[in-house]
């Protein structure tokens, strides 16, 4: 079983509450307490799987760990509130490796204005983070609402981060588009640009038509199907009047179609069905 038919599972064998706005399958969930609706998300990070503990400093690992959280809470149109770190610690890490962990999910904690509130620690054979948030929106912004000829950008170039450095969550970004443009839907590219946008055609049910000269490539094909670049896909709509001012400020890639166009992409004039390759977990076994 993969996350892909985990994740399936999941929304058929659990239920939801009046008080879960939205629940299993999107980049956070949104649930009401009391007259308040805030955002839920959790993510772990873990040694051999997400980093190798001789290619990143353990402050970079505190604040990368942290920061796939906040680029959840980016895709959604939210910002952080409360975060809290749950950590297993393997004998080899000493004290003062632990104080660079730290340091570095305070450092975040400062710059993207949320507080540390908690959490908990066990003895384990590997390194590994659970971070858990709450967050907050004025409007959530689903993967599952692009709408047919929604306009679809990315944010940033494809294939340009590094595995094991720091990187920006677009959260300043989010906030922009949500508050001033028409924007349907979000998700960050977590396990690659063919397979992130692939979910949002999937759970909104629709087709789309990428432009294969307009994908902003750093190195080549492979950009388009690694990992780790946590950009933004979106989906503006249709209607919106400013398409030429976002064209300026982002990566204009494509249009969303209708399902049963299919998910392809333009290249030479020619409309060619793309392959749905990424990064997926292969969990348990059979």
């Amino acid at each position: 079983m993969n996350e892909l038919d985990w994740i399936d599972l999941l929304k058929k064998k659990t239920g939801k509450s009046k008080d879960v706005l939205v629940g299993i399958g999107d980049d956070c969930a949104q649930v009401k307490t009391g007259k308040n609706k805030v955002l839920l998300k959790s993510d772990l990070f873990m040694e051999g799987v997400h980093f190798k503990k001789n290619k990143i400093d353990y402050k970079t690992l505190g604040q990368r760990a942290v920061c796939r959280v906040l680029s959840d809470f980016a895709a959604c149109g939210g910002r952080p509130k409360f975060i809290g770190v749950s950590a297993g610690i393997p004998s080899y890490v000493k004290n003062h490796e632990l104080d660079q962990i730290l340091a570095g999910i305070l450092f975040c904690g400062k710059k993207y204005k949320f507080s540390l509130v908690g959490g908990d620690t066990a003895k384990s054979l590997k390194l590994f983070l659970d971070i858990w948030g709450v967050g907050e929106t004025d409007k959530f912004i689903s993967r599952k609402q692009a709408k047919v000829g929604d306009y679809i950008f990315v944010t940033g170039p494809l294939g340009q981060r590094a595995f094991d450095c720091v990187f920006e969550p677009r959260i300043k970004e989010a906030q922009g588009l949500v508050k001033n443009f028409k924007v349907n839907s979000m998700i960050d590219i977590s396990d690659g640009f063919i397979i992130d946008l692939y979910r949002v055609l999937k759970d909104s049910g629709k087709g789309a038509c990428i432009e294969r000269d307009k994908l902003p490539l750093t190195k080549g094909e492979s950009d388009l199907y690694r990992g780790e670049d946590y950009e933004l896909i979106f989906t503006v709509d249709k209607s919106e009047k400013k398409i030429s001012y976002l064209s300026k400020k982002f990566h204009f890639i494509g249009r969303i179609k209708s399902d049963n166009f299919g998910y392809k992409m333009r290249i030479a004039n020619e409309c060619r069905n793309i392959s749905i390759k990424g990064y997926t977990h292969q969990l348990g076994s059979k």
